[in-house]
């Protein structure tokens, strides 16, 4: 489950790991990012390290993660709250969130 500043203490572990070669974002008009395959059936298996080592090898910048991260939590909340959605595609979300608490 994503959390706020979770990419950004993988970047600080990464660059502490690697001193010599600290992560340097992609920017331009010409990225180049990898794309991601895993099979339907393994998708329950792609952890929190999994995504967080994708965006790693991608270079992607922390302000696109935090970007996206308030984007996720805005959409979350308008869609929990919306009568005709199924409750059932947020109970995951939701049990990890009340988890931490």
């Amino acid at each position: 489950m994503a959390r706020p500043r979770m990419y950004c203490e993988a970047v600080a572990s990464y660059n502490a790991a690697f001193p010599e070669r600290p992560l340097v974002a992609q920017y331009g008009s010409h990225l180049n990012i990898l794309q991601v395959h895993v099979p339907n059936d393994q998708a329950h298996n792609f952890s929190d390290d999994d995504a967080l080592r994708v965006l790693l090898h991608n270079r992607i910048p922390l302000d696109w993660v935090d970007h996206a991260y308030t984007y996720g939590v805005v959409y979350l909340e308008q869609q929990f709250h919306n009568p005709t959605m199924s409750m059932d595609i947020f109970k995951d979300v939701d049990i990890e969130r009340l988890s931490r608490y």
